[in-house]
């Protein structure tokens, strides 16, 4: 509009005409934008959970955008018109500006119209970087959160009593204590704790050998300080024990930063490999921890009757069986009303009746009928003894399952931890049987799942995209123009992602794939604005500058607008967001070069192969009419 009314046109058809100008660009922007961040939206699964509101939020922002663009802003653009001639206003209301930068930028333009592959050469430099910068990046697939508190777990052998447990729980508190910083140590004994993140799923129950809680800290800066050294003293405090600090994790659950399932049908066979591979896992710099599924080793009481014996004293193994299970686990007994709540009761034997082996030998066991009779010791009726057995038998895709876990110190990537094991397990030659094999599961299965699901809707969408460019330039060779901007805008998110020194995490790329519909609006603008003015199109000298010039407030604006949208965002450094909103002003301030340097180049290069095309098509016409293409007769 202010364009126009520089222009000398009245206001009406100043906003008429821009609206006509404008509105096919727009809405192809507008469009592809929201085909970019729609997979986002539409994505599945519990990453889908997690990040699908930032695709609904932009979408609804940018259909908003685009329709008050178009409805009230050429209204406010007409009402808030003061009539005056444009270029005689101040600065505050028509821009900055100056003179020795338009000269040197229209130097710049001037050279790559005489050259225009110098421009494309330019504009391919920081977006191959970018693309190769990426290959160095370390992934990630969620970071930590920023919090002042941590998660703390104790696993002790299985055979520990609950009393032990809560002797180890107060003796870690006191190491945990011995820290600056440490405000608050909370237990849970015997189950996993309640659910203090939103992503914390603990699903054990009915585990005397267990226990977790969390740490409080005075800040957030004090908790990332504070978890490598607690790390490395509680390792040293419970060498024999399975012992984790661990930040708060962002994304959705997952049990292990690795994870290694080994499938197959003998779980003897499933236990030495498990044990071998853990063996490898452990000597990996990084990992502070291991655990395995599958337990061969579990101590069980078994009881052998003999029932000769038995039916002499009167006793059914039935009612035994009752007993042992009585002695051991307790009986109903009852309830008690609690307010509202009806709470059961079991009785059970005493601690020193169920304490060892001996004690069950020695329990006396009356006939059923007579409960005056002293009973049979059991001891008499069979012999008990202890056996390793296996405590549980998990199964993946039917199959059997023993999945090895790798837990790592406190903010260590796991994909170098998980490159550097796969080098040191070919290097100690493990070999797998026929009939077995070795999946790779955590934080990488996570993210593949994950990146799975981003993409598959993906395609159709792309296909979308590429038709709402194509119908509004009417030329498959323009729009092939925005859609290569669009590609190397995800060069530049990269080199963004790299220049603030982030991994490639799945925010970091979600952030380059919604970019592609945000970094080609400028090049739609440009190329619209180039193939509409009546100057290019009648070849005046200098009328590419021109045009470009015009836009390039248009661009220079709306990009600086975007990257000070993300600056709270890239200064205040949160982990979680930091990937993120480098990758989209990354990509956001190189696409900016792209659409006043890249785009106005190819846009002179199909300009001079169409002229091309039009002249031999022209020389082909003469000729035929001279009839210089009319064989001689025969």
């Amino acid at each position: 509009f202010r364009l126009m009314r520089a222009r000398g046109l009245p206001p009406l058809d100043a906003i008429n005409k821009s609206l006509r100008h404008l509105f096919a660009p727009l809405l192809a922007s507008t469009l592809t934008t929201v085909f970019a961040f729609a997979p986002i939206a539409l994505m599945p699964g519990a990453a889908g959970e997690f990040i699908s509101m930032i695709g609904i939020s932009v979408i609804f922002a940018v259909v908003a955008s685009f329709v008050l663009s178009m409805t009230v802003i050429p209204a406010l653009a007409g009402w808030f018109d003061s009539g005056l001639p444009v270029k005689n206003g101040p600065f505050w209301r028509n821009g900055l500006s100056s003179r020795s930068l338009t000269e040197i930028y229209r130097g710049v333009l001037d050279t790559i119209v005489a050259r225009p592959w110098t421009g494309l050469a330019a504009g391919l430099i920081l977006p191959v970087a970018g693309f190769y910068a990426a290959t160095t990046l370390p992934m990630q697939f969620f970071p930590a959160t920023d919090r002042d508190m941590l998660q703390i777990e104790l696993v002790l052998p299985a055979n520990t009593s609950i009393e032990e447990t809560e002797r180890q729980a107060l003796r870690a508190t006191e190491v945990l204590r011995a820290h600056d910083g440490v405000e608050e140590v909370v237990w849970t004994l015997g189950e996993s704790g309640p659910r203090t993140y939103y992503n914390v799923a603990g699903n054990e129950s009915a585990s005397p050998y267990l226990a977790t809680g969390f740490v409080r800290t005075r800040s957030a800066d004090v908790t990332r300080r504070l978890l490598p050294a607690l790390q490395r003293d509680v390792l040293e405090a419970f060498p024999q024990s399975r012992f984790l600090t661990l930040p708060f994790e962002q994304g959705p659950p997952i049990p292990a930063p690795i994870e290694l399932s080994l499938v197959g049908p003998d779980l003897a066979v499933l236990n030495r490999l498990g044990n071998e591979v853990r063996g490898v896992l452990a000597e990996t710099p990084g990992v502070t921890a291991t655990a395995a599924s599958l337990r061969m080793g579990t101590p069980v009481a078994r009881f052998d009757v003999d029932e000769v014996s038995a039916r002499m004293a009167g006793v059914r193994l039935e009612d035994l069986a009752n007993r042992l299970r009585a002695e051991f686990d307790g009986a109903p007994g009852g309830s008690v009303l609690e307010g509202v709540e009806e709470l059961p009761v079991r009785v059970i034997a005493q601690e020193n009746r169920r304490a060892s082996v001996s004690d069950i030998s020695g329990a006396l066991m009356a006939a059923p009928g007579d409960p005056s009779s002293l009973g049979s010791p059991l001891g008499s009726l069979g012999s008990v003894s202890l056996q390793p057995e296996v405590s549980n038998i998990s199964r993946l895709d039917g199959q059997r399952v023993n999945t090895v876990y790798g837990y790592l110190e406190p903010y260590m990537l796991p994909a170098p931890v998980l490159d550097a094991f796969m080098t040191r397990l070919d290097e100690a030659g493990i070999e797998l049987p026929p009939g077995y094999e070795l999946r790779i599961g955590g934080e990488a299965d996570a993210r593949g799942d994950a990146m799975g699901d981003l993409f598959g809707t993906a395609i159709p969408l792309l296909i979308l995209m590429v038709g709402s460019v194509v119908l509004a330039f009417n030329s498959f060779r323009y729009a092939a123009v925005v859609l290569v901007t669009g590609f190397l805008s995800v060069g530049l998110a990269l080199f963004g992602v790299w220049m603030f020194g982030m991994p490639l995490g799945f925010n970091a790329i979600v952030g380059s794939m919604g970019l592609v519909g945000v970094s080609i609006n400028g090049t739609i603008v440009v190329l619209s604005a180039l193939r509409t003015s009546t100057e290019v199109k009648d070849g005046r000298t200098g009328a590419v500058q021109d045009t470009v010039i015009d836009a390039t407030r248009h661009i220079v604006s709306t990009t600086l607008t975007t990257i000070g949208g993300f600056a709270p965002l890239l200064i205040d450094g949160d982990a979680f967001w930091m990937p993120f909103a480098s990758a989209v002003a990354g990509g956001v301030a190189g696409s900016a070069l792209l659409a006043l340097i890249f785009a106005p180049s190819a846009f002179v290069l199909l300009q001079r192969l169409e002229a091309r095309k039009a002249g031999f098509k022209a020389r082909l016409k003469a000729r035929a009419r001279s009839g210089a293409l009319i064989g001689p007769a025969e």
